[in-house]
């Protein structure tokens, strides 16, 4: 019989998104209007494709947050933000620290606005969309998970009509990159085949959201032509497992050599790169909830039977067998 040839599947590139949002300091996990069972997800629960979730913390500013989603596939995120859920979720993650924009605006000057300025002010709320910063994983290989303490970088790439340096303004930056340790990381060392890619995770950006437009500016679009850019995303981890401590991170952050070594590193691939933004946070999974086990009936029958059986054995015990004299 003739063997049929298998091929390896292939590993899907992972599509992760991130969702900014204000969550006071004093307060663990965000909170849902509707009470759900699955208390730190909430509308995500019934939503399916949400392989895992993360919580993270901005560390110069501990009351910005980002809900992180890893999803199975682009098609599962698309209709998650075109559901019910996705309204709820984002409603219940408050961009803003609302009671401060509230006392804000109560300064304004409210005595001379008009009935007709209030009406032409108010404006229609931002699209689902603006509120999801999409990332794909830039390889098939496999990669750690973006967790734990993290300096996060975007760099800006801009491309001209009818080119896309994604591709290779990621090659350009991982080769120039891959392998950099910035000050104070130095005696962080792996072990086995390529750990340093265990160092570091590289995604592209494949939808912007409101804060990539607030740090690199809108895209300028007219009908002569319509101008494109390209945000690689580079994620340096501090592992655990290979002896890095929060401590360590934040000694390497207040240490200006450690600063000048990454701006030693990134103006090596300017250009193609004409911007640059890094922030660091702190990144944890979020728990799930786990319902108790309930044994279908099926299950309880194969238990019982199972009592059945030992408890017949104790009961009727086999005869010890001692054997003596003659050697087999």
């Amino acid at each position: 019989m003739a063997r049929t040839k298998q091929t390896a599947r292939k590993r899907e590139r992972s599509v992760v998104t991130w969702t900014r949002f204000h969550l006071p300091k004093e307060q663990e996990w965000p909170t849902w209007a509707v009470a759900h069972e699955d208390v730190h997800v909430g509308p995500l629960a019934d939503i399916g494709g949400a392989w895992k979730v993360w919580l993270g913390r901005m560390m110069e500013n501990p009351e910005q947050a980002a809900y992180i989603i890893k999803w199975r596939d682009l098609e599962n995120l698309k209709k998650f933000q075109s559901s019910a859920a996705c309204a709820e979720f984002l409603q219940n993650l408050p961009e803003n620290d609302s009671l401060q924009v509230s006392i804000e605006n109560s300064t304004s000057a409210l005595s001379s606005l008009t009935v007709e300025d209030a009406s032409s002010s108010s404006s229609p709320p931002a699209p689902a969309s603006s509120r999801f910063l999409i990332l794909q994983e830039s390889t098939q290989r496999p990669a750690a998970d973006v967790e734990g303490r993290v300096t996060f970088n975007a760099f800006l790439v801009p491309r001209k009509p009818g080119d896309d340096p994604t591709q290779s303004a990621y090659q350009g930056l991982r080769g120039q990159l891959c392998n950099f340790q910035p000050r104070g990381s130095e005696f962080i060392r792996g072990h086995g085949l390529h750990w340093q890619d265990y160092m570091t995770t590289w995604f592209w950006m494949i939808e912007e959201d409101n804060w990539v437009q607030s740090k690199f500016g809108k895209l300028e679009q007219t009908e002569e032509h319509t101008q494109g850019r390209a945000v690689i995303c580079e994620f340096h981890l501090w592992p655990r497992k290979y002896g890095a401590t929060p401590e360590h991170e934040e000694a390497s952050a207040a240490d200006p050599e450690a600063r000048k070594s990454w701006n030693e590193a990134v103006a090596k691939v300017m250009p193609p790169v004409t911007a640059w933004v890094q922030e660091r946070w702190d990144i944890s999974e979020i728990p799930r909830y786990e319902p108790p086990w309930e044994p279908d009936e099926e299950e309880l029958e194969q238990e019982r039977k199972l009592q059945d059986f030992l408890e017949y054995h104790r009961q009727h015990p086999k005869p010890e067998v001692r054997w003596c004299g003659t050697r087999w």
